[in-house]
C-alpha cells in the first residue's frame, strides 16, 4: 500500500515540482520515500511513491522496473495472486529481485501487455506504467475503484497524477477553478462522483478504467465493469450458499497474505462477522496468536452495536479491543478530518471509522481486514425492496407524501420516518436511477438550484442497466456510484491517514462475478437481505447475527447535533450562501434543533463543505 504521484510527458516534463507533490503523501507511506525520473538525462516522466511496507518490507521498493528495463511500475495497493503470478513468470525464466507485487506487475506487463496482464491480475490496486521504449504512460484504476487516482494535463500538456488531490495541488502549475457542478453533486450524492473532483481541471478517474498517454494524446476506456445480472438462471440456495462460502474463504485467505500482522474491524454485523469468522479459521497468522478485532461503542441510543461484537469476539475467539465515541468527540475528530480531507465528503460514519482506525493504531496493527462491499453485492439495503414497491406506490405519491409527513420524528439511527418521507421524495423522480439517488443523498435538486447536468453523474450509468430488474440495476449502480465514491473513498481517507491498510473480501471481483450471477430471490428474500449469505454461515455465526436486520454503521450527528454539539451549526448559512440559500438552511437548523425534523444529513453535508472550503485544501 502506497501513496503514488507523477508527472509526464513523451517530449520531456520538468521534474522540479516532484518532490513537494510525493512529501503531501507521506500519510499514505510512512515507511519510505523514492523519486525517480525515466530517463535520468533527459526525463520524461517523474516517479514519486511514499511506502507502506505490508509485503517484503525489506526490498520490496518502488518505483520498479521489469527485468528487461522497458516497464516502470508505482503501485498504491495489492495484487493478491502476486505469489502464483510470480512462479509462472519465473517458470520462463524471468528473474525477481524482490519478493514485492510490484515488481510482478512490471514484469507481467513486460511480459504480456497491460491489458492481458490486468485481466490476471487480483487485488486492489491503482498504477503508474511507464513504458520508456513507446515513450507511454497508462494510469490505471482497480475493478471496483478501492483504490483512488486522480489527474489532470498541465498547461504545458504534461499529465500529472496522484493517489489524492493534495498531491496535484502542490504542482505550482495547477490552478484551483472551483467546479459549482461538483459541489451540487455533492450536496445531492454526499460524495462527489468520479470523475468529477471540487476542481474543474482535474478528474477521478473511474473504477475499472485505464488512460493511454503518449505522442497521440490521452485516450480513456474501461477494462472492467461490474457485471451486470444474468437472468433465468437458477439453482438451489444450498448450493448458490455453498459456492458464497467457497468464494468468500479464497478471497479471506489471500487477503491474510502479509509479512506484517492482519486484524479484522468487527462491527457486529453479518458482513463483518463473516469476514472475521473467516478469518479466525485460517492459520498462519504472522502474531502466532488469536485474531485482533476492532470495533466502536458509540455512546447514543439506536448506533451502539458493541454488544453484538462483543458477543461475535467472544464466538469466535478474538482478542477483542474497543473504544468509545461520545459527543466530546466530535469537534475534535470534525476539526481533524477537516484539515485532512483534500475533498468533501459528508458520510458521518466517517467520524466513527476515523475513531475506530486510532483504535487500530493504538493497537499497533498496520493491516485489517473489513466487511465493506457486502451490501451492494448481495441486496443489502433497504432502497433495493423499496424499488420493487415503488412502481406501485408512484401513483400515490401525494397520499404517501402527506402520511408520512404527519408521522411523528424520531432521531435513533436510521428510523422508519425517516426512510417513509425519503421514500415520497424519491417517487416524484422520473427515472428509477434518480429516485435512487434521492433516497441515499442529503439535499434534493430543487431545493440546491440543481440543473439537469447535475444527473449527467447517473443518467448514463443507469442508461446501460435497461432491461435488468429493478433490484440487480440498482446494486449495480450502488457499486458505481455509492461504493467505489462513497463508502470505499472514507475508508482509504480515514486508513490511510494513519498509514494502515484495508482489505475487504467481499470486494473481490470473483466474489462479485458470482453475485452476480445469483438469481435476485437467492440474494433478497421477501425483505431479508443478503439471504445467501446468512445461508452460507450458518452453524459459523451466533444465530442472532445471522437473524439481525440491516442496521449500518453510523454516527450519531443528528442527535449530537441537537444537543451538546449544536454550537456547529451556527453561522452555517451565511457560508454557503452561495449553493444553498440561507433562508432553507435556517428553516433546517430550526426544525432540526426544535426535534420535528430530521435534518441530519442535510446539515451534515453542509457543515462539512463549510469546513472545507475554510481549510487548506478549499
Amino acid at each position: 500500500m502506497c501513496g503514488i504521484t507523477g508527472v509526464f510527458h513523451p517530449s520531456g516534463v520538468d521534474s522540479g515540482p516532484l518532490g513537494a507533490m510525493v512529501r503531501t503523501l507521506a500519510h499514505r507511506g510512512p515507511d519510505r520515500e523514492s523519486i525517480c525520473v525515466i530517463p535520468e538525462a533527459s526525463p520524461r516522466a517523474g516517479l514519486g511513491v511514499r511506502r507502506l511496507a505490508i509485503v517484503d518490507p525489506a526490498a520490496g521498493h518502488q518505483p520498479v522496473t521489469s527485468a528487461d528495463g522497458r516497464i516502470t511500475v508505482c503501485l498504491n495497493g495489492e495484487i493478491y495472486n502476486h505469489d502464483r503470478l510470480r512462479r509462472e513468470l519465473q517458470a520462463r525464466r524471468v528473474p525477481f529481485r524482490t519478493r514485492g507485487d510490484a515488481e510482478v506487475a512490471a514484469n507481467l506487463i513486460a511480459r504480456v501487455g497491460l491489458r492481458p496482464a490486468l485481466r490476471q491480475m487480483v487485488g486492489m490496486f491503482a498504477l503508474a506504467v511507464v513504458d520508456s521504449a513507446a515513450r507511454r504512460l497508462w494510469l490505471v484504476r482497480d475493478r471496483m475503484g478501492v483504490k483512488p487516482l486522480v489527474w489532470t494535463r498541465l498547461p504545458d500538456g504534461a499529465v500529472a497524477w496522484g493517489s489524492e488531490l493534495r498531491a496535484l495541488l502542490a504542482h505550482p502549475a495547477i490552478q484551483r477553478r472551483p467546479d459549482r457542478r461538483a459541489l451540487q453533486a455533492y450536496l445531492l450524492l454526499e460524495y462527489i462522483p468520479s470523475p468529477w473532483t471540487p476542481w474543474r481541471d482535474i478528474s477521478q478517474l473511474d473504477p475499472g478504467a485505464l488512460l493511454e498517454i503518449d505522442e497521440g494524446g490521452v485516450r480513456g476506456e474501461r477494462w472492467w465493469s461490474p457485471p451486470l445480472p444474468r437472468p433465468g438462471r437458477g439453482g438451489d440456495r444450498a448450493r448458490w450458499a455453498s459456492s458464497l462460502h467457497a468464494a468468500l474463504q479464497v478471497a479471506t485467505r489471500q487477503r491474510l497474505a502479509a509479512d506484517v500482522e492482519v486484524g479484522a474491524l468487527l462491527s457486529g454485523g453479518i458482513d463483518s462477522s463473516t469476514v472475521a469468522a473467516l478469518a479466525s479459521a485460517e492459520s498462519g497468522f504472522s502474531s502466532g496468536g488469536p485474531l485482533q478485532t476492532f470495533s466502536v461503542a458509540v455512546d447514543a441510543p439506536g448506533f451502539d452495536e458493541s454488544t453484538q461484537a462483543r458477543r461475535v469476539a467472544a464466538a469466535l475467539g478474538t482478542a477483542h479491543r474497543e473504544a468509545r465515541l461520545v459527543s466530546d468527540d466530535l469537534p475534535r475528530l470534525l476539526d481533524e478530518i477537516s484539515a485532512h480531507m483534500d475533498t468533501p465528503l459528508a458520510d458521518s460514519s466517517l467520524i466513527a471509522t476515523w475513531r475506530l482506525m486510532e483504535l487500530v493504531t493504538e493497537a499497533g496493527v498496520r493491516c485489517v481486514l473489513s466487511g465493506d462491499g457486502a451490501d451492494e453485492t448481495l441486496a443489502g439495503y433497504p432502497t433495493y425492496v423499496a424499488h420493487r414497491l415503488a412502481p406501485l406506490a408512484r401513483p400515490f405519491r401525494g397520499v404517501l407524501g402527506s402520511v408520512s409527513g404527519r408521522l411523528p420524528t424520531t432521531h435513533g439511527g436510521v428510523t422508519r420516518d425517516y426512510m417513509a418521507r425519503r421514500f415520497a421524495l424519491g417517487l416524484a423522480e422520473p427515472s428509477w436511477a434518480r429516485r435512487h439517488q434521492v433516497w441515499m443523498g442529503a439535499w434534493l435538486p430543487q431545493e440546491i438550484g440543481a440543473g439537469e447536468d447535475v444527473w449527467a453523474c447517473v443518467d448514463p450509468i443507469a442508461a446501460e442497466l435497461e432491461g435488468a430488474d429493478s433490484v440487480s440495476r440498482a446494486m449495480v449502480l450502488d457499486q458505481r456510484r455509492y461504493l467505489a465514491d462513497g463508502v470505499l473513498a472514507k475508508v482509504d481517507r480515514a486508513s490511510m491517514a494513519m498509514g494502515i491498510e484495508v482489505r475487504s473480501p467481499f470486494m473481490d471481483h470473483r466474489v462479485v462475478e458470482l453475485a452476480a450471477s445469483m438469481p435476485r430471490a437467492i440474494k433478497l428474500r421477501g425483505r431479508t437481505g443478503k439471504a445467501v449469505l446468512r445461508d452460507a454461515m450458518a452453524g459459523e455465526l451466533p444465530g442472532e447475527v445471522l437473524r439481525r436486520p440491516k442496521k449500518g454503521f453510523g454516527s450519531p450527528v443528528g442527535p449530537w447535533l441537537r444537543g451538546p454539539c449544536r454550537h456547529l451549526l451556527v453561522g452555517l448559512e451565511s457560508q454557503l450562501d452561495d449553493l444553498i440559500p440561507g433562508d432553507l438552511i435556517r428553516r433546517c437548523i430550526d426544525e432540526h434543533l426544535r426535534g420535528v425534523r430530521d435534518h441530519r444529513r442535510r446539515l451534515w453535508s453542509a457543515i462539512v463543505l463549510a469546513r472545507w472550503r475554510a481549510g487548506p485544501w478549499g
